[in-house]
């Protein structure tokens, strides 16, 4: 009767033995995959970044011209600068008074 039971005592700590390692190795497994989930997100983080940097120097152009301009927008005046050409419209002439003499 005790040797039964001895033998079913240790069969038992070696199934927990078992089911401990398991489960480490499952979180390991886990774990693992979560890390290179993380890795490809940063790696397509970095890709975005270095595509997106002529969007952050634009935002740092228009910063600085907001600090100009107090942040007063001629949409018409910007698409004129846009195209590279700014119009200047001449002054109206002031017809002058001829003196009769």
């Amino acid at each position: 009767m005790g040797c039964g039971r001895a033998r079913t005592l240790l069969d038992s700590v070696a199934e927990q033995t078992y089911s401990v390692e398991a489960a480490a190795r499952e979180i390991i497994a886990h774990c693992r995959r979560e890390i290179e989930a993380a890795m490809l997100q940063i790696e397509a983080a970095r890709a975005i970044l270095a595509g997106s940097r002529w969007l952050i120097a634009r935002w740092e152009e228009r910063r600085r011209a907001d600090a100009i301009t107090g942040g007063l927008r001629l949409p018409s005046y910007d698409a004129r600068r846009a195209s590279g050409f700014i119009e200047i419209e001449a002054e109206p002439r002031r017809k002058r008074r001829q003196r009769t003499a």
